[in-house]
């Protein structure tokens, strides 16, 4: 059955549950609450897209700091940027405008996603979990943080969502099998993990053509399109990356490792637990209830029950996430809360949807712990933390001004380059390997010493850092900034941190 038709009275059709219509409003008003609060928020990491961005505008290609260089994990965000600056004066202005537009086509594709997971239920049900969901993942501690940043995960979960909407039906259209074969080929242009996504999607859609009861001869054209339109924008960018970069990954994937002593798993679970502790609860009561039931010898039917209680993109969700951390651990990345934020609500949805067909029960109780503890952790340490982004991007602005009081021929090694970079134009020196890879190897030696030296291989005669780095280096700057990062004690969001420009030696 299609998502957007059901059988039955017009009348009843276009009716919407009360209880649904309340969830939503609700979910509309915390977002414009957040979007109002995060007005002057701009991750560090977003200003990066900017600079690509800005660069690509002016006609000089994916440059950062005027040198052209692989530093962007996401060319489609860039181009979108792009897109919306061209319609609108001011690139936050349009960054902004991407943003809001970005959280409602994606909370929209998170609705007909859940709708598409439980059409099987009666309307009213399946409309009001379906609104619940959006609800659920508004309040989500990472959707404050990351919505309205300047990042792309959102963006991410959106065209996942609307991909696996896509797909529900088991026998597609032609319209459905080229909309899917479309949002799987610019997925990893969005996010590159989400070439796992690509794949699990691609056999999906060749499953469905196989079993499709079309002539031969429409088949094999829907397959040539499809491959075209999955392989075609992945490969176009590859070349693209090889010509101009000499290499198709960027270099954050090698920046963005974890410390040699640091567990990818441990960090996995920290960063679950603090964003989507259904998630892991779901998954460990799944995994129970299939112990029992293959205890109790019904192994042989519990596959067979349990799989047709979601379609193929609900189980889509599973394996990628699975594939994902895989690839994390084996990668040594170091986690942050955006590379589950593009997955992990989809996941809840998924599991949530599988909890309400099997024990009403469960569902209602896991509904409202995801609801009080998305709501309290939000509150507690989100919004604290959004405050304090707004006052880390002002103290950033004064760094960028002092920038450009510093000779031109002076370049300045800093750590976080994104904001600094977008708003003097003064020569950097990358730090954190995103622009120059020759850095990384030497990021997490104990002392400063080799890092030091390849600063000062690299023409820096300044640096940003929160200690004198060697002898003879002079303090030339100082402003203190809010802290950031994560805490559940609210009290530590008082603390303060330093900006301190010294001048080597």
């Amino acid at each position: 059955m299609d998502v957007l038709s059901e059988a039955g009275p017009a009348a009843d059709r276009r009716r919407i549950p009360a209880t649904a219509l309340i969830l939503l409003l609700l979910a509309a008003l915390w977002c414009i609450v957040w979007f109002l609060h995060a007005r002057g928020y701009w991750e560090d990491d977003a200003y990066i897209h900017l600079e690509f961005a800005r660069s690509v505008a002016e006609g000089h290609g994916f440059a950062f700091n005027g040198t052209v260089v692989y530093g962007d994990t996401s060319p489609l965000w860039v181009w979108l940027l792009v897109g919306f600056h061209h319609l609108i004066p001011g690139w936050l202005t349009a960054g902004k405008t991407l943003v809001a537009l970005a959280a409602v086509l994606s909370l929209a594709g998170a609705f007909f996603f859940a709708r598409s997971l439980t059409l099987d239920l009666p309307r009213s049900r399946s409309f009001t979990f379906a609104a619940a969901m959006v609800l659920l993942f508004a309040t989500n501690p990472y959707f404050g943080y990351w919505a309205y940043s300047g990042m792309e995960p959102l963006a991410a979960a959106g065209l996942v969502c609307w991909a696996c909407v896509a797909i529900a039906p088991a026998q597609l259209s032609t319209r459905r099998f080229l909309l899917s074969a479309f949002l799987a080929g610019i997925a990893p242009l969005l996010r590159p993990e989400m070439g796992f996504f690509t794949v699990l999607l691609g056999l999906v859609l060749l499953d469905r053509l196989v079993k499709k009861p079309a002539p031969i001869t429409r088949r094999v054209a829907e397959l040539i399109a499809g491959l075209l339109l999955i392989a075609a924008p992945g490969i176009a960018w590859g070349l693209y990356a090889l010509h101009t970069f000499g290499r198709i990954l960027p270099n954050t994937d090698a920046a963005k490792r974890a410390g040699p002593g640091e567990s990818v798993m441990v960090r996995l679970f920290d960063v679950y637990g603090l964003g989507f502790p259904l998630v892991l609860i779901g998954v460990a009561l799944l995994i129970v209830w299939l112990v029992i039931r293959y205890s109790r010898g019904k192994g042989s039917v519990a596959g067979p029950r349990l799989i047709p209680l979601l379609h193929a993109g609900g189980w889509i969700i599973f394996l990628w996430t699975a594939i994902s951390c895989i690839f994390y651990i084996a990668n040594h990345t170091y986690v942050q809360t955006r590379y589950i934020f593009v997955s992990a609500p989809i996941l809840t949805i998924a599991l949530l949807a599988l909890a309400l067909k099997l024990s009403p029960r469960l569902y209602r109780a896991g509904l409202i712990f995801g609801l009080l503890f998305g709501i309290a952790i939000s509150l507690d340490a989100t919004w604290p933390l959004i405050h304090n982004k707004v006052g880390i991007d002002r103290g950033y602005a004064a760094l960028a001004a002092f920038f450009d009081t510093l000779p031109p021929n002076a370049p300045v090694a800093h750590y976080s380059i994104g904001e600094a970079a977008f708003l003097s134009r003064h020569p950097l020196v990358d730090t954190g390997g995103i622009t120059r890879p020759g850095i990384i190897p030497y990021m997490w030696d104990p002392t400063d010493a080799r890092r030091l030296a390849w600063i000062h291989s690299q023409g820096a005669r300044y640096i940003v850092i929160d200690h004198q780095p060697e002898p003879g280096a002079t303090l030339v700057w100082y402003r203190q900034i809010p802290t950031s990062g994560w805490f559940l004690n609210r009290h530590r969001y008082a603390e303060r941190d330093t900006l301190e420009v010294w001048k080597l030696p």
